[in-house]
């Protein structure tokens, strides 16, 4: 039986869909419009027009679907009808789990984010640990609902398994949902000179070739009901941006940016996008979740699923190298 993707243009999708492709199965991927990557110009990947927020336009692409990975979602920092998250990350999902029932497909992968989970304290945070505090955004909170809607599902006989991906990062398209693969180029052009803060801050870096084998093995091994981090090396932004300097060959200076300069040029940025719709580069929110640790712990996708973390010097070495060849 055929395997879709939704969300098969971004970041994760687009890898995992030609990594599928390339195992040698029928790979459907739902597009509102024909995607051009040349990547997806194989015999055994299927274009299916549909919308995830039209259940209707689901059902012809779920047809003799066996396995279905839902990556589709409005990950970004703001949206100018603030309901398109709602929209585009809960009510979207629960069409696609009700038309996944209604063709008996056998298994669904759920890739909601990390941000549910939450800031760390003294330890790296777990599936099972309660937050420590409030959501930052409405798109930790939407995919916080979202889970949510999976968990029914999968109280009710459908076999959904959620994924909690971190800071992604490494080689591919630049989607904005790999803003540190970004920050790799921007620094390297000269372009990227601060610091957040005191950028002592941890964040979890998995890398993208990680993160998409831990999709599969989520299909093959994961739990139905069960939520799975998958996180990488937990260091801080200082100790990303050494390695940066290290790999690049270039110590350019960069300037730690107090929080409050931050919030400052935020609020002034999300003011602009209100007057004039253009997306904000930070907003406040952004700028808020820099004062504390995301640190993660993802034992339980390396004992369930397998999950294996890259070392980060490794990740970042393979990344700059990739830039410069596409890039620079």
């Amino acid at each position: 039986m055929a395997i879709l993707i939704t969300g098969a243009t971004g970041y994760i999708g687009s890898k995992l869909t030609t990594k599928l492709a390339a195992q040698g199965h029928e790979v459907r991927i739902l597009c509102r419009t024909a995607p051009t990557l040349p990547e997806f110009q194989k015999d055994n990947i299927k274009v299916f027009a549909g919308d995830i927020t039209d259940k209707a336009s689901l059902q012809p692409a779920m047809e003799n679907v066996g396995q279905l990975y839902h990556l589709a979602a409005y990950a970004r920092l703001w949206a100018k009808d603030t309901s398109t998250f709602h929209r585009l990350n809960v009510e979207a999902l629960d069409n696609v789990l009700a038309a996944a029932r209604d063709t008996g497909v056998s298994k669904v992968v759920y890739t909601s984010t990390a941000g549910v989970i939450g800031p760390s304290k003294e330890n790296p945070m777990t599936e099972n640990d309660p937050r420590i505090t409030g959501f930052f955004n409405l798109y930790e909170s939407t995919k916080s609902e979202s889970e949510k809607v999976a968990k029914d599902y999968a109280a009710k006989g459908l076999n959904v398994v959620i994924l909690n991906p971190s800071r992604i990062y490494g080689p591919g398209f630049d989607t904005g949902s790999n803003p540190f693969t970004k920050i790799m180029e921007m620094y390297m052009k000269g372009s990227w000179k601060i610091i957040p803060g005191s950028g002592d801050d941890i964040g979890s870096y998995p890398f993208i070739d990680d993160v998409v084998d831990g999709h599969i093995a989520a299909m093959e091994k994961g739990r139905s009901g069960e939520r799975y981090i998958l996180g990488g090396v937990n260091a801080s932004f200082n100790e990303l941006m050494s390695l940066i300097k290290k790999y690049t060959g270039t110590d350019r200076k960069l300037t730690h940016v107090p929080f409050f300069f931050l919030n400052l040029l935020s609020r002034i940025m999300l003011l602009n996008a209100k007057l004039t719709g253009k997306p904000p580069m930070i907003t406040p929110d952004w700028v808020a979740k820099y004062k504390y640790d995301w640190a993660l712990d993802s034992s339980k996708a390396i004992q369930e699923l397998g999950y294996r973390i890259r070392p980060l010097e490794d990740g970042v070495r393979e990344t700059i190298e990739w830039i410069k060849e596409n890039r620079i």
